[in-house]
């Protein structure tokens, strides 16, 4: 079976989602920024502060390309990895994509309520966060629309996927 691959913005719920389906599908389940997190022996983080945006970008792109051949997985990309060097063609070319549209409201409250602390929101006020992530996915959003599939609300469920799948 073809690869399914979850798109969208921050704390969108790809990765939760993915696990959730790689484990009733019996299907690896790979994060890219966890792959690059591993293949670099370094966090995202670092990897932006020490070599910059293009270089964490050509890693994605080269992490793509590595998993063309790859079958019965469920890949969760990174918010920002559709949105470059042509990537969403690549990922549509890979497996079955999937939006998942969340509101820049509800995304605010999941960044800012999150476990970890993600760089960018980092030393933002809850106001400027959200002025922050309305602005990018705007922005993002003509790429997220390229999906095959776009998943909201009541749609964002392992049942549902399924039911597109087969």
């Amino acid at each position: 079976m073809q690869n399914v691959i979850l798109i969208g913005f921050m704390a969108c719920g790809k990765s939760t989602l993915g696990k959730k389906l790689a484990n009733k599908l019996n299907f690896e389940f790979i994060d890219t920024d966890k792959e690059i997190e591993k293949n670099e022996n370094c966090s995202v983080t670092e990897i932006f502060e020490k070599f910059g945006e293009n270089h964490f970008r050509e890693l994605e792109k080269k992490l793509l390309v590595s998993l063309q051949d790859k079958q019965n997985c469920i890949i969760s990309t990174g918010g920002g990895l559709p949105c470059f060097n042509e990537n969403m063609t690549l990922l549509n070319q890979i497996g079955t994509t999937f939006y998942i549209k969340l509101n820049p409201i509800e995304l605010t409250k999941r960044i800012l309520n999150a476990k970890t602390i993600r760089p960018l929101a980092k030393d933002k006020t809850q106001d400027e966060l959200y002025t922050f992530v309305k602005e990018l996915l705007s922005k993002r959003e003509e790429f997220y629309s390229k999906s095959k599939f776009t998943l909201s609300g009541k749609e964002q469920n392992v049942k549902f996927i399924e039911s597109i799948l087969f």
